[in-house]
């Protein structure tokens, strides 16, 4: 299972994400705190796990979001 292209997917249905790197931050990407919450919930459907709120207010970057699932994963 590739989780960085399923992220990417799922974020590139609300900004443009063609240069996307795992350092970059979510706000200089276009997301705001709704956006990101929203692609949070849709994360947690596909791929059938749960964040917890402060979980989903700590992540800054796409590499945060990345570390949170394989988390989840394990």
């Amino acid at each position: 299972m590739d989780i960085k292209k399923i992220v990417s997917d799922i974020i590139s249905k609300r900004v443009d994400i063609s240069n996307l790197k795992e350092e970059d931050s979510l706000s200089s990407l276009g997301l705001d705190s709704l956006d990101l919450v929203e692609v949070m919930l849709e994360i947690e459907e596909t791929l059938n796990i749960t964040f917890a709120s402060e979980e989903i207010g700590e992540v800054s970057t796409l590499g945060d979001v990345l570390k949170l699932i394989e988390t989840k994963l394990k």
